[in-house]
């Protein structure tokens, strides 16, 4: 036993000096691995840039905004932008087929609650609303922008109602009913609601019948002098969202009775919004409306709901192999595009947006996605860094591919996501703005032999 623990000693302390003899033989600057395995001519070089010649300006935007999935209301006066005013059209179908209001019916009131998941700018400015019934039907098969509208009758049925969105609000007593959730009541007038309780019971009978008797509603507010803001609305939450009719039948006065249409997926609505641009600042409507694109060297901006969007375009890279010794080739390693916001233009009233997306042009304005967005949100990015006040997007195979001729280099459309059913906004600094808000694209590269 003593002799087999003695040999096994031995062999463990031969290996322990085998493996302390190999680490010290591979102890060398990571600078001059593998330099015994190529020519010094064949070193691989890296260089970083991050003043990549830029040319961006900002242009005026449209948008679907078919069925979103928020409806918008409001209206505010935005010191940058101007004036937006939004809205939304909309069908509505009965909760019970068949239905009848019995004998003698007599309407009590006619109320659209809305139910109220957030909103932008400043909420205590009040609002004017205003509601019309469409005149027109809303088609399944159209496609519906920001600025398209539709005829509707000429009666307000609002009548000039005001409100103040509450959306921190989270009980509501209505009647007899406790509704946990945010919500804009709205009544309306008791022409419209007769008008609901006399149709005919085979009306109710299908949905198209009801829609081709009642087409549905426009919902907008008037223009604010100061501030104000934009609601956004669930119209498909059937829970909270509803257009109530309430009645009774005339020998039985003391029962009231309730009657509820709603908007589901199905059916047809769209947002509208009115913008008026000349109210905004003078740099503002000298880019988007003056058309003096050099100004975006300093400043470009970013709207939703149709507003503003923001070309980007490195106009040299098509140059960037053109010193390049024969037999020679750029790689890029990385591409950042750093998009910094304008501190200025930032308050506690206009909050940053979250999302942004980045997107390349055609030849023909169509625009597709980056190959760079395929690497996952994770990669790619577009998400509004809050601690150093910028939003970053990932380049590096979008630029290798215009570099490489596989692209033309077209330019980049950048703007903010839910473009069609949100209301936000932000300015970035430009690439010749001061160096803390300075628009640039961060290259790392290399140069390589084939």
């Amino acid at each position: 036993m003593k002799t087999r623990h003695s040999t096994a000693l031995t062999c463990l302390a031969l290996m322990i000096g085998t493996l302390l003899l190999a680490f010290a033989s591979c102890k060398k600057s990571p600078n001059t691995i593998g330099n015994n395995l190529i020519g010094e001519s064949e070193y691989i070089d890296v260089y970083h840039t991050d003043t990549v010649a830029i040319v961006c300006h900002s242009y005026l935007d449209s948008v679907n905004t078919t069925n979103p999935s928020s409806a918008l209301l409001g209206a505010m006066k935005d010191p940058i932008f101007g004036t937006s005013e939004a809205g939304f059209y909309t069908q509505f179908r009965f909760s019970v087929a068949g239905q009848s209001f019995g004998v003698n019916p007599v309407l009590d009131s006619l109320v659209l609650q809305l139910c109220l998941t957030g909103c932008y700018g400043d909420t205590m400015a009040l609002q004017t609303v205003h509601v019309y019934e469409l005149a027109d039907t809303l088609s399944g098969s159209e496609t519906y922008y920001n600025h398209h509208t539709v005829a509707t009758q000429a009666v307000d049925h609002a009548n000039g109602y005001q409100f103040r969105p509450h959306p921190r609000t989270k009980v509501n007593i209505v009647g007899t009913d406790t509704l946990v959730q945010p919500i804009i009541r709205i009544p309306l007038s008791q022409e419209l609601g007769q008008q609901l309780l006399s149709l005919d019971t085979t009306v109710y009978s299908l949905p198209d019948l009801f829609k081709a008797q009642f087409h549905g509603l426009y919902v907008a507010c008037s223009p604010i002098g100061q501030n104000g803001a934009i609601s956004y609305i669930s119209l498909t939450n059937n829970e909270y969202t509803l257009l109530q009719l309430y009645y009774h039948n005339a020998a039985t006065p003391e029962k009231p009775m309730r009657y509820n249409y709603y908007v589901t997926s199905s059916d047809v609505f769209f947002n509208h919004i009115d913008h008026d641009y000349t109210q905004g600042n003078t740099d503002f409507v000298g880019q988007v409306l003056d058309g003096q694109t050099e100004l975006g060297q300093q400043q470009v901006f970013l709207q939703t709901m149709g507003g503003v969007r923001t070309f980007v375009k490195f106009p040299n890279l098509s140059h960037w192999t053109d010193t390049l010794a024969e037999g020679c080739h750029l790689v890029v390693n990385e591409a950042k595009l750093v998009l910094p916001a304008s501190q200025s233009a930032i308050d506690s009233v206009y909050a940053p947006p979250k999302s942004f997306m980045l997107v390349g042009f055609n030849a023909d304005s169509t625009t597709y996605l980056l190959p760079d967005y395929y690497e996952g949100n994770s990669y790619f990015g577009g998400s509004f860094n809050s601690s150093r006040q910028c939003v970053t997007f990932r380049l590096s195979e979008y630029l290798q591919s215009v570099i490489m001729g596989k692209k033309d280099n077209n330019g980049l459309s950048l703007g903010i996501n839910g473009a069609s059913y949100n209301a936000q906004r932000l300015v970035v600094g430009g690439p010749e703005a001061s160096e803390g808000e300075r628009m640039h694209l961060e290259v790392t590269y290399s140069i390589v032999k084939e």
